[in-house]
């Protein structure tokens, strides 16, 4: 593994987990750039890009953290983010993923006024168009669209938890980390470990995004389904409240 860390201490962590992200990673990183909330730092962790992710990242204030490509799964590269984020909350969001307004973060944080929240997350608009090259006054307008009517309901206990745009309380992720054991759903997964342990998930209308696989080779939400629905019922029959596993030192989380 290498980094190129530096001392900061922000409230907020936000950690992108990226390969091969040039058509899109430029655009999230513009978008984060521009929020209103300026308290944060970018960790990036690579798991071997080889096409322009790096040059296009060095362009930006960011930590990167680059690990070998045999070593990813999807909860190891958001633990290695964790392991160096300097934040008391971590925000997750992916790499394709662009923020639905300025004050994105900031409308995310609100609900951490209540201490029983764990996380917020918000629900992701998928679509095949290459929505980040639009600026952001525009993105906002589309917002405002209507869309699918659920889509626009703040939820409380919610366990759909998504990492395509989560935030999380740190110290809650140190006594859980996501589950390495698992392929997928380890948003899902958390989210259910911290409502069986009597915290909030709250899904905020107001920290939504939008989602894209255009030309990234990715498959996309569809193709996923069947997967996801798997490790869901696998992830359902756990008993709570229990560990979870990490390649990490748990001392060093």
């Amino acid at each position: 593994m290498r980094s190129n860390l530096t001392s900061k201490n922000p409230l907020v962590s936000v950690v992108i987990r990226t390969k091969n992200e040039q058509v899109w990673i430029g655009k999230v990183l513009e978008k984060l750039y521009e929020q209103t909330f300026k308290d944060f730092e970018v960790i990036i962790v690579d798991s071997g890009s080889t096409d322009k992710t790096l040059e296009i990242i060095k362009k930006f204030p960011v930590k990167l953290i680059q690990i070998k490509p045999e070593e990813f799964n999807y909860s190891y590269a958001l633990n290695i983010g964790g392991k160096h984020a300097g934040g008391k909350y971590l925000c997750i969001i992916c790499a394709n993923t662009i923020p639905i307004s300025r004050t994105w973060i900031a409308d995310g944080l609100k609900n951490f006024e209540d201490n029983r929240v764990a996380g917020v997350s918000g629900w992701g608009w998928y679509s095949s168009l290459p929505l980040g090259f639009l600026p952001t006054n525009l993105l906002e307008k589309l917002t405002k669209i209507s869309f699918v009517p659920y889509e626009q309901e703040k939820k409380r206990f919610f366990p759909w938890m998504t990492n395509t745009n989560a935030i999380i309380r740190k110290d809650l992720w140190q006594q859980y980390p996501f589950d390495e054991k698992l392929k997928g759903a380890e948003d899902y997964d958390w989210a259910s470990e911290m409502i069986a342990r009597g915290y909030d998930i709250v899904k905020e209308p107001k920290f939504n995004v939008f989602h894209s696989h255009f030309l990234t080779g990715k498959p996309g939400y569809l193709a996923r389904v069947p997967i996801w629905k798997k490790l869901v019922v696998e992830i359902d029959k756990r008993t709570r409240p229990r560990k979870s596993f990490t390649r990490l030192s748990r001392a060093s989380t």
